[in-house]
């Protein structure tokens, strides 16, 4: 098995970069997959930082974070790491 059909989220999405989608952000309709590189976060499912949805390049944000750990979040995730 690979990264093309990783199963389905906790709200029955499919995930995986094999599985076309649109941008989560309200408004954008941005086609993209549900691959890890649109996931925010950058992994499948709720995370430490990451909110379990999948957003194009105009709508995630590259932070780095301690121990030179570089993280692509959504405009909501990165206002809470800030705020951390």
């Amino acid at each position: 098995m690979g990264w093309a059909d990783c199963g389905m989220d906790s709200k029955g999405r499919p995930i995986g970069y094999a599985h076309e989608a649109k941008c989560d952000e309200d408004g954008c309709d941005e086609q993209i997959d549900r691959g890890l590189s649109y996931a925010c976060g950058g992994e499948h499912g709720e995370t430490k930082f990451g909110c379990e949805k999948y957003f194009c390049g105009a709508h995630l944000f590259s932070y780095h974070m301690a121990y030179r750990y570089l993280a692509t979040l959504c405009k909501g995730c990165l206002e809470i790491v800030r705020d951390a």
